[in-house]
């Protein structure tokens, strides 16, 4: 177990990188981040005093004691959990030491009791239900509850967003992780980790009336760029086209498929809440067209899911097999359908009950039966 102790200017020497100039009271290292777990009691002193303190997870036992007295059990159990995680997770992004590839759910060690807020992008409500369900039934105390942003609609940077301000113990996210991200974690006295659990694909789709064998990704950047405005510039009916996406302020889908370009994006492309918003306004617009995901469009039935080619070719890959009730798992996994990006689930490393939380998350997701789940939300899986 790696301590941080005291030089003889006062400062804490980190246990892990040696670094000595951490002040007093410091709970991360100045050089490395890591939570500065023990501090050793100058000249064997095993009781705090005013010269000496000592430190536990980052948190002093002398301050535990002073504002919670006898009362602080509840508290102290929290410092224990702490403690605990900060001397498991001993490497630089902890993914060799605590997050692990079991086979079964109840395999998985370490899942703590609370109730625990997660929530971003809303790709993953596909999985939500079912999966947390089967969570629930292994770990019952184990409580995930899903919180929507107080003031912007529910997506992959709102969710980042809250996981900063540490209103969510981990993020779901359907985009990697930016630099901004990890520079204000580092702000902010902890790390940000991102942990990949499945493969999902861009959908594109439109209104049943819409007859189209499929289009190339040019034909759709074309579309949502204000190039293409009516069906038949593509082949199709004269019909004009309606494109509903998720605001980029919020979700990943248009900053994904138009990258640099984003800042052409058509003033007309309406915006959509979540994908039941999406499909709604699809399915009742003659010649509409949205941007989906294969996990929330798999089985609708009011909407046309269209085939996809790379570039501006006519190289068609379906999103589905078997008449639309099975993802197209092989095309996904290989690259051969043009449109794809990896799931992450984001952990806040701070050594405290959320990180925790975050840590069981992903492992109750990558065990064998947790990516079951993954492929009965539409996904494919990442672990063979």
């Amino acid at each position: 177990m790696n301590t941080d102790e005291s030089n003889t200017k006062g400062n804490i020497i980190c246990g892990r990188c040696t670094y000595d100039a951490n002040p007093r009271g410091a709970t991360h290292c100045q050089k490395c981040g890591m939570p500065l777990v023990i501090a050793s009691i100058p000249n064997g002193d095993t009781s705090p005093s005013s010269d000496s303190t000592l430190l536990v997870g980052g948190v002093s036992l002398l301050a535990t004691v002073l504002l919670f007295g006898t009362g602080g059990y509840f508290f102290w159990q929290q410092v224990q959990v702490a403690s605990t995680l900060s001397n498991l997770n001993n490497s630089a992004d902890h993914s060799s030491s605590d997050i692990r590839l079991y086979n079964s759910m109840k395999e998985v060690p370490n899942v703590p009791q609370g109730t625990f807020n997660y929530g971003g992008s809303v790709v993953f409500s596909p999985l939500r239900n079912s999966f947390h369900k089967a969570i629930n039934q292994v770990y019952p105390k184990f409580g995930l509850r899903f919180t929507e942003p107080r003031y912007n609609n529910p997506g992959q940077n709102t969710g980042i967003s809250m996981l900063l301000d540490g209103e969510l113990s981990f993020a779901q996210s359907s985009k990697p992780l930016e630099d901004t991200h990890y520079s204000k974690s580092k702000e902010r006295g902890f790390s940000l980790q991102q942990v990949p659990i499945g493969i999902d694909g861009f959908l594109l789709f439109t209104h049943r009336d819409v007859s189209m064998p499929g289009l190339s990704v040019d034909q759709i950047k074309d579309i949502f760029k204000g190039k293409i405005t009516n069906w038949k510039e593509v082949g199709g009916s004269d019909l004009p086209i309606t494109a509903f996406a998720f605001n980029p302020k919020f979700g990943s889908s248009l900053s994904i498929l138009l990258g640099p370009e984003l800042d052409k994006l058509s003033a007309k492309v309406q915006f959509m809440r979540d994908y039941t918003d999406g499909v709604r306004k699809v399915s009742s617009i003659p010649g509409a067209i949205g941007i989906g995901s294969t996990g929330a469009i798999l089985g609708q039935q009011s909407i046309r899911p269209l085939a996809l080619a790379k570039d501006n070719t006519k190289n068609y890959v379906q999103p589905f097999t078997d008449d639309g009730k099975q993802v197209n798992a092989a095309a996904l996994r290989d690259g051969t359908y043009p449109l794809t990006r990896r799931l992450f689930i984001v952990i806040r490393r701070d050594a405290t009950i959320d990180e925790a939380a975050g840590v069981a998350y992903v492992n109750l997701l990558l065990s064998k039966e947790g990516q079951q789940y993954i492929e009965k939300a539409g996904f494919v899986p990442i672990r063979n």
